[in-house]
């Protein structure tokens, strides 16, 4: 790995890290819940299940010029929840994939949808109510749950992608987390729109 991608991975691991630990403080302290509508998955990782130390977690970043693929995921359903987060942070999630908003982040109580398309592809949008570009104040960390896409255990590193959702093109490499054994890919973001999971097709020598 190149010494600029090794800083890139190690700001990535800090950013994700620091990002669930605020998180994680945030349900520490009593405060009247967020009203949530919709449906959240009861297996959804809390911040405390999010370890980026276990063994089956590996940084993924693409190689410099490699041509990049988005993940196939036929199975995956579709399904929608939405939740109201103010100030203090909270956890908005549904079959697995999730979005982790971290205390600070937000400045206004907003509601904040999640949708899983079920495209064909491993991919969720993330929507602020009345605004077509939210940019939150915190990086927040979006969690794709890809475990019904029938991967292989050998198969290639997974990241995620910035995706323009009507032609499913690749506009930014968000690089992530690869959780292998429990099939999940984190990643950190300031802004809302459409993700996926995607992996490097051909790699530059």
């Amino acid at each position: 790995m190149h010494l600029k991608q090794r800083g890139a991975a190690l700001r990535l691991h800090v950013t994700i890290a620091a990002a669930l630990i605020a998180l994680a403080a945030c349900g520490d302290r009593s405060a009247t819940p967020d009203r949530t509508v919709g449906p959240t998955a009861p297996t959804a990782a809390s911040p405390a299940q999010l370890d980026l130390s276990s063994t089956s977690a590996q940084l993924a970043l693409a190689p410099v010029g490699a041509q990049s693929e988005l993940l196939a995921c036929p199975s995956m359903k579709a399904a929608q929840t939405s939740r109201i987060i103010g100030p203090g942070g909270g956890l908005i999630a549904v079959n697995g994939n999730a979005i982790a908003i971290p205390r600070g982040a937000v400045s206004t109580p907003t509601r904040f949808t999640l949708t899983v398309p079920g495209s064909g592809f491993a991919e969720v949008d993330v929507r602020a109510e009345g605004a077509d570009h939210y940019v939150f104040s915190r990086p927040v960390v979006i969690t794709i749950d890809y475990s019904s896409c029938g991967v292989a255990p050998a198969a290639k590193p997974f990241y995620g992608w910035y995706i323009d959702q009507s032609s499913h093109s690749l506009l930014e490499n968000m690089a992530g987390v690869d959780d292998r054994y429990n099939q999940r890919l984190f990643f950190a973001t300031m802004h809302l729109s459409g993700y996926a999971v995607a992996y490097v097709r051909d790699e530059v020598e």
